[in-house]
């Protein structure tokens, strides 16, 4: 059964103050139900921009702390490559050091080279970027700790290295000449007369002019005429040691000068007290005469 008219509409009665007459409004029954639809969805709409808002300032929020981090962790990363680059540095030197010890030991380079930087991998979050930068720094100070023992241990083995090596080329153990040894050290039968003498060095045969090399590095402290050994050369070599080159016919070299092994410095001759051409080749040690043969390299004479 269909209602009335009156309950199918409303009258909206509206009265102006101050003024006469009245509005009237009849207005239909579902108007008010579409109102309060209306207004239920537009209090939703609003609880949810509300919401929406909430959320779009919690995730600024959060977006500046994670710049902040950022900020800070590239403050932090700036100062570990320049902590990395100091360590190069030091690196660089140890391996400067190491190439010369081993240049001075004779030793070829070591076992394959520096491995590759590591690729870059994505973005990471705050987090791994804390866990990454807290491993690299660990690595970095250990790095920074061990440097320098190493590198103290790697100049203290240069240094001993190139004392030995000064010990080594100062030795007198390079052949003066080539020859045979025709009278070793020690006691013999002088050539002079029918009486045994004690051969203070030895004699290497060889022929008139040739060449006299210095045995070791050192400095010439006489280079002049001695009257059994005529024109002659001694060479201190330090360490106690010197050496003695006689009979020869020319001199190189003069008093105060530094020579080194296997430098020419006399040509052999037969001056002063000889029967032929020949070196007399003479060691001490402190003064005390020494069988050069002892010092000579291979304990040979140099072939042809």
């Amino acid at each position: 059964m269909k209602g009335s008219r009156r309950d199918r509409y409303f009258t909206l009665m509206l009265v102006p103050e101050g003024r006469r007459g009245v509005y009237r409004y009849l207005l239909p029954a579902w108007f008010f139900q579409v109102a309060v639809v209306m207004a239920i969805l537009l209090i939703i709409a609003l609880i949810t921009a509300a919401g929406a808002v909430y959320h779009l300032h919690k995730r600024v929020a959060e977006l500046r702390v994670i710049d902040q981090i950022n900020a800070s962790q590239a403050a932090q990363i700036m100062q570990l490559e320049e902590q990395a680059r100091a360590l190069q540095e030091k690196i660089q030197g140890i391996d400067e050091l190491d190439a010369r010890v081993r240049s001075l030991l004779g030793l070829g380079q070591g076992g394959g080279g520096r491995p590759s930087e590591a690729s870059r991998g994505g973005r990471l979050r705050p987090r791994e970027q804390e866990q990454t930068l807290n491993q690299v720094r660990s690595i970095l100070n250990g790095v920074a700790r061990e440097t320098p023992r190493q590198e103290v241990k790697l100049k203290e083995l240069a240094r001993e290295m190139e004392q030995h090596l000064a010990y080594l080329a100062a030795l007198p153990s390079h052949w003066p000449v080539r020859g045979p040894v025709s009278s070793p050290f020690g006691y013999r039968d002088s050539p002079f007369g029918r009486r045994e003498e004690f051969h203070e060095g030895i004699d290497i045969a060889a022929a008139y002019g040739a060449e006299v090399q210095a045995a070791g590095n050192g400095r010439v402290v006489f280079a002049g005429w001695m009257p059994v050994y005529g024109r002659a050369i001694i060479i201190d070599h330090g360490y106690g040691l010197t050496s003695m080159y006689g009979h020869n016919s020319e001199l190189l070299v003069k008093t105060g000068e530094q020579v080194v092994r296997g430098q020419p410095i006399a040509r052999v001759g037969s001056s002063g007290r000889s029967t032929g051409p020949h070196l007399h080749f003479q060691v001490k040690l402190y003064d005390q005469l020494q069988d050069p043969l002892k010092y000579l390299s291979g304990g040979a004479p140099h072939g042809g």
